[in-house]
C-alpha cells in the first residue's frame, strides 16, 4: 500500500506550512517593514494557500505580529549564545554583543521599527495583548539578563557564561539601574544609526565604514562610563 504523500506540490511539508509562512514574511518584514508584506504575492511564491493565513494565524496583522516575536526571540537567542561564547574578556565579551545588535539592527530595520514603535505594528492597539504581551515580557526578561552578564562581567573583570538574574551571586542590585541604562542607550544608538530613523536610514548603507567606527567609539564611551559608576560602588 502506497503511503499518502506528506508534502504538497510545492515540496513544503504540510505540518512546516506555519514555520514556512513565518520565517518568509520574518524576511520580507526584516528589510522593507510592514507594507511590503503583500501575503496574495507570499501565498502564490510559496504555492500555499492563503486560507492557511487565517487557519494558523487568524489573519494578517496577527501573523505580522507573530513574525516580529519570533524574529525578536531569534535575536535574543542568537545575541546570548555570541555573548556566552566570547570569553576572551569581559570588555570583549561586551564589545561582541554591541556589535551583534548593531549588524542586526542594520541587516532587519524594518522589524526594528517595529520593535521600537509598537503602533507600526498594532495600530489600533488590539493585538499585542494577552499571550504576545507575555512572550515579548519573556523576551525582553532574557535579553536584559543577557545584559547584565556584561555588566556584572566588566565589574568582576571577568566574562560571565550565563543570564544574570538579581538573586545570582555575580549581581548587585545596582546593576539594575546601570543595565537597564546601558540597554536604552544601546538601544536608541542602533535606531538612529542603522535602523529605519527619517535623519540616518542611508547610513549604514552609504557609509558602511563611518558606521563601524560610530558604532565602536559609542561603544567605547559606554564603557568607561559604566568603570566610572563602578567607582561608586566600591
Amino acid at each position: 500500500m502506497v503511503k499518502p504523500s506528506t508534502e504538497g506540490s510545492n515540496g513544503i511539508r504540510y505540518g512546516d506550512a506555519r514555520q514556512v509562512l513565518l520565517d518568509t514574511v520574518g524576511a520580507q518584514l526584516a528589510i522593507h517593514g510592514p507594507r511590503a508584506v503583500v501575503l496574495a504575492d507570499i501565498c502564490q511564491e510559496l504555492d500555499l494557500s492563503p486560507a492557511l493565513v487565517n487557519y494558523h494565524f487568524g489573519g494578517r496583522d496577527r501573523l505580522l505580529a507573530e513574525a516580529v516575536v519570533h524574529e525578536h526571540a531569534k535575536l535574543v537567542q542568537e545575541m546570548n549564545a555570541v555573548t556566552f561564547a566570547t570569553t576572551t574578556s569581559a570588555e570583549d565579551q561586551f564589545r561582541a554583543r554591541f556589535r551583534y545588535r548593531f549588524d542586526w539592527t542594520t541587516s532587519h530595520p524594518g522589524i526594528d521599527s517595529m520593535l521600537n514603535y509598537t503602533h507600526v505594528l498594532d495600530p489600533v492597539g488590539e493585538i499585542l495583548t494577552q499571550e504576545f504581551e507575555a512572550r515579548a515580557s519573556e523576551i525582553t526578561i532574557s535579553d536584559m539578563a543577557g545584559l547584565a552578564a556584561t555588566v556584572a562581567a566588566l565589574y568582576h573583570g571577568h566574562p560571565i557564561d550565563h543570564e544574570l538574574t538579581a538573586d545570582d551571586p555575580l549581581s548587585r542590585p545596582e546593576f539594575a539601574d546601570l543595565t537597564a541604562f546601558v540597554a536604552l542607550s544601546a538601544l536608541g544608538a542602533a535606531t538612529f544609526l542603522t535602523g529605519n530613523h527619517p535623519g540616518s536610514a542611508s547610513l549604514s548603507a552609504k557609509y558602511p565604514a563611518l558606521l563601524a567606527s560610530l558604532r565602536d567609539d559609542f561603544t567605547t564611551r559606554v564603557i568607561e562610563h559604566l568603570r566610572f559608576e563602578f567607582t561608586k560602588l566600591d
